[in-house]
């Protein structure tokens, strides 16, 4: 049962997206192979694999998040389809890049020529690439904090003992909040978005310069390529970080106040929720912003007289 779930999921989300972009890109390609035009046929590959990109992530969005959130009976906890669909998400979108680099338009003739550059993962990355690493690492801490402050169950926040004006002990619970259940699939949905991402990457920084092509349009449709990227990556784990928080926040308002209404200390759990939710929506919208950001295609640092980089 659970392995044909998984095979399942797999095919939905990621094998029949790829294949789709994988068709699409090998007829463009052959139309650029008819073209000839170097600098036309890379504005428009760069144009193209971005717009496939974002729709089969679009795709994979739409099918996991439509799941039933009660799910399979292998998943740990409800709502685990969607908790993961993040990492679901940016995986295509980093598959479908990496094919898209493997149809980029090469140099044709017996003699080619390319100015030697050197170029990382890093520098090419810039301060985007820090700013998703960035996310990542804090979505690891606040999945390992949640999950080491869960109950028993690890959906829950627990609260109290505590005592009460009466003289009475009070404990209880508040969920739905993201311990281990969630927060196991969640860590290594995280490591293969990383990994992916940063193979994606050094694919763009390793892609051959364009023949005939000057070297600062060349750089900057590659950085178009790159910002684009990170940009849908850094989306992803926004995403991922700001609902980790705000329903952790909620879960932990709620079992501030349930304090609260008995007469019990709080100890600052209604005001720390309230600050993690809002601390999620900064996130997320910050993200949003970010990505859209990174849309706009570069410009080359020379005299902007070129429109190869207006992909």
């Amino acid at each position: 049962m659970f392995a044909s779930a998984v095979v399942v999921v797999a095919l939905v989300a990621v094998v029949l997206p790829a294949a789709l972009v994988g068709l699409v890109l090998w007829v463009v390609r052959r139309a650029h192979d008819a073209d000839g035009a170097p600098a036309r046929a890379a504005r428009r590959h760069e144009l193209v694999v971005s717009t496939v990109a974002t729709s089969a992530a679009v795709v994979c969005t739409i099918v996991l998040v439509a799941q039933p959130v009660v799910g399979p009976g292998w998943a740990p906890a409800p709502g685990t389809l969607q908790a993961v669909a993040p990492f679901a998400v940016a995986l295509v979108f980093c598959t479908v890049r990496a094919v898209g680099e493997q149809t980029w338009p090469r140099p044709r003739g017996q003699v080619r020529s390319a100015p030697l550059v050197r170029r990382t993962v890093r520098s090419l990355g810039g301060v985007r690439l820090r700013l998703a690493l960035a996310t990542a690492g804090g979505l690891g801490l606040a999945l390992i904090a949640c999950g080491l402050t869960a109950d028993l169950t690890g959906r829950a926040f627990p609260t109290g003992p505590a005592a009460v004006p009466d003289g009475g002990v009070v404990t209880g619970a508040s969920g739905p909040y993201p311990g281990w259940p969630y927060g196991v699939p969640m860590l290594l949905g995280l490591v293969v978005t990383v990994v992916a991402t940063l193979l994606t990457l050094r694919t763009i920084t390793r892609r051959p310069p364009l023949h005939g092509v000057p070297a600062p349009d060349d750089d900057a449709v590659r950085a178009t390529s790159a910002a684009r990227l990170l940009g849908a990556v850094q989306l992803c784990l926004g995403v991922a970080l700001g609902s980790t928080l705000a329903v952790a926040g909620n879960a932990v308002r709620v079992g501030g106040e349930g304090l609260a209404i008995n007469g019990a200390p709080t100890g600052g759990l209604v005001a720390l929720g309230v600050a993690l939710s809002l601390a999620g929506l900064a996130v997320a919208v910050a993200s949003v912003v970010t990505a859209i950001l990174a849309a706009w295609p570069q410009t080359p640092r020379r005299a902007a007289t070129s429109t190869l980089a207006a992909a």
